[in-house]
């Protein structure tokens, strides 16, 4: 066993360290790979946006449709029977008698106005409220109306 004295010591903790590279920054590979990683989350998440965005457009019209039929349920009352299809829908904001229902006939989310058919095809004992959807062609899949699905 030996015994360590004062020198000793001195020299062991004086003795040169070898010197240790540090590493800063990072390589242009890894900065790379984590722009292509930012990129394909922001690109997943973008096209989950989108499609919720259509879905909700694609609500919106429907439940407008469902309040313009409630609202020919309410001229019906009024008149003793639906508009014809030849009077369409402007005679919920001014109808022959009476109050007006509504306001004003909105436009689907799409800006286009909606297509008032009695009697239906999708709804035959009464009538179809229908909007031609995005891609703006009647008779299409994405056509919303107040039928159930």
């Amino acid at each position: 066993m030996k015994i360590l004295t004062l020198r000793d010591l001195e020299s062991t903790l004086s003795a040169p360290r070898p010197a240790r590279r540090r590493r800063r920054g990072m390589s242009l590979l890894e900065i790379m790979v984590v722009i292509t990683l930012i990129g394909l989350v922001t690109a997943a998440i973008g096209v989950a946006v989108i499609n919720q965005l259509g879905k909700g457009q694609s609500d919106a019209a429907r439940n407008q449709a469902y309040e313009i039929a409630k609202s020919l349920d309410i001229y019906k009352l009024q008149n003793g029977s639906y508009p014809s299809t030849g009077q369409g829908l402007s005679v919920l904001a001014s109808p022959p008698k009476g109050k007006p229902i509504m306001e004003a006939v909105p436009k689907d989310p799409w800006g286009s106005d909606y297509i008032y058919v009695i009697p239906g095809q999708k709804n035959p004992s009464k009538f179809d409220v229908r909007s031609k959807g995005n891609d703006g062609q009647e008779g299409t899949e994405d056509d919303v109306g107040n039928w159930q699905e």
